[in-house]
């Protein structure tokens, strides 16, 4: 088994298994290889008839997305997926700041960093649009972060932690278990939604989905100046400086962009990040780096 030390013993166990699948030896290669392809054809097909939404675009992706969770993909994939829907936001209220004594929670389901991310069922995902949703909350967290509140609040953040996704309800995954298949892993259900997201999508959602990276540069670094003062959590935060690939500044083109990297840099980023807030907190004594 590889263990990479800069990612968490969850992962490692996941990559671990799914290497041994004969969906990411036989297929990953063909959907990756494909994909470049139907991206090459349908971007320009899609700037002269499908440039603005006709109104099923998010029904249809999040159908496809559903289906393939219910259905098709393991226990892992399945997982794995959740618990991502659950932890980004949960990050991005943490990096946010303290919220006052009268904050509450938003009540829209699945949608908006602040809003009720409890996944009781297949159908709840499928109505609430789960996949543009989930891929806003990018651009949200970005529109919403003020680096000197950010800095003001240092303190107050690294004496808390996010909250914990164990609360939020899963029980999406009992009908993965009771109905799935078990054929794909994570890695092929990520480059399915990917290829799904760029078939069915218009060319502004399309766009927006596949250039949601800018909150993993405010992330990274909201992380280091959190733990300015731990070098071993420093040198683990070092491998996940962005590619220049879709990551270097935020309006690097979608053609460009790797779909592995949504698995491997982005939903295993935000898994180490909230590993580390919530196993390794910061000392308070950490330096601010400036700049």
């Amino acid at each position: 088994m590889n263990q990479f030390p800069y990612i968490t013993d969850y992962i490692n166990e996941i990559f671990a298994r799914e290497k041994n699948r004969w969906d990411f030896i036989y297929l990953r290669p063909i959907i990756v290889f494909s994909y470049f392809f139907q991206r090459t054809i349908s971007f320009p097909l899609k700037f002269i008839f499908h440039r603005f939404p006709f109104g099923c675009e998010a029904y249809l992706i999040d159908w496809w997305m559903t289906f393939g969770l219910k259905y098709v993909a393991t226990q892992d994939a399945a997982e794995l997926l959740m618990r991502h829907v659950q932890i980004e936001p949960l990050l991005y209220r943490h990096i946010l700041g303290p919220h006052d004594e009268n904050y509450t929670p938003s009540d829209k389901r699945l949608n908006g960093i602040d809003g009720d991310f409890n996944l009781e069922s297949i159908d709840v995902a499928l109505r609430n649009q789960l996949t543009v949703g989930h891929d806003l909350l990018s651009y949200e967290v970005v529109d919403r972060f003020d680096r000197e509140q950010f800095l003001a609040n240092l303190a107050k953040i690294r004496a808390t932690r996010p909250a914990d996704h164990e609360l939020l309800s899963k029980k999406v995954l009992e009908e993965n278990k009771k109905y799935s298949y078990q054929l794909l892993g994570p890695t092929n259900i990520v480059l399915l939604i990917v290829t799904t997201i760029t078939l069915f999508g218009d060319l502004r959602t399309t766009i927006t989905a596949l250039n949601s990276f800018g909150s993993d540069s405010l992330l990274l670094w909201c992380m280091k100046q959190l733990y300015a003062n731990d070098r071993q959590a420093q040198i683990d935060l070092d491998f996940y400086m962005q590619e220049v690939s879709n990551r270097g500044h935020y309006n690097s083109s979608a053609f460009f962009s790797n779909p592995s990297q949504y698995l491997y840099y982005h939903i295993v980023f935000d898994e180490v990040c909230y590993d580390l807030l919530m196993n390794h907190p910061p000392t308070q004594d950490a330096r601010t780096v400036e700049g």
